[in-house]
């Protein structure tokens, strides 16, 4: 069933009152792609975690009850989303949000140790450029982790794990490799891992 242009929007940008609703479905309708996100990333003690597009922040919550993660960044397009962020984790010390323009991270190179996006990649302006940033953000032989559907919330654009594989490749990834799910929520989804290589070009 097709989305309204409308819901489509606010999926992809949440704003107002219904944004506030949507950032609520999003925790629920993310939580098994959440949960096979936080097992992909495997953390480990000091590291520096950053999700793009974190939405409610339900899997930023699940990060910082891990004791290994000493940091975790969010970033998103939405002012909504952030400014929610702030007030939900205004007492957790470790973690810090930034609104981005949905192109270009305003991050310095190799500073995280991973990054993870899940169920965001259908809004991003151009996936390339953002994947691009992901790379240069990451730290050497350090992660990416994707959670996604290959078809997108428009029913229109098809992300199939292989070309996403291909793309990341393309970044300076040095493997790719993509994990097929199934839950009630989600349907068939796809949760790809890319590491970049301590000689993987800058």
């Amino acid at each position: 069933m097709t989305h309204s242009s409308k819901l489509l929007k606010q999926l992809g940008h949440p704003r107002g009152l219904t944004g506030r609703l949507i950032l609520r479905a999003l925790n629920r309708m993310n939580a098994h792609m959440n949960d096979r996100a936080l097992a992909a990333l495997d953390l480990q003690e000091n590291d520096s975690v950053l999700e793009i597009g974190f939405g409610g922040g339900s899997l930023i919550d699940r990060i910082l009850a891990k004791e290994q993660a000493t940091h975790v960044t969010g970033a998103d397009i939405s002012a909504l989303a952030v400014k929610s962020a702030k007030k939900r984790f205004q007492k957790a010390p470790r973690a810090i949000f930034k609104h981005i323009d949905g192109d270009l991270l305003p991050f310095k190179d190799t500073i995280f140790t991973q990054v993870v996006g899940v169920n965001v990649i259908y809004f991003w302006p151009d996936v390339s450029i953002m994947l691009s940033e992901a790379f240069r953000v990451l730290a050497n032989e350090s992660k990416l982790v994707l959670c996604y559907s290959e078809q997108s919330p428009d029913e229109v654009t098809r992300f199939k794990h292989q070309d996403v594989e291909l793309q990341l490749q393309t970044a300076g990834f040095k493997s790719a490799v993509s994990y097929k799910e199934t839950n009630k929520d989600n349907s068939t989804y796809y949760c790809t891992v890319a590491l970049k290589s301590a000689f993987s070009p800058a």
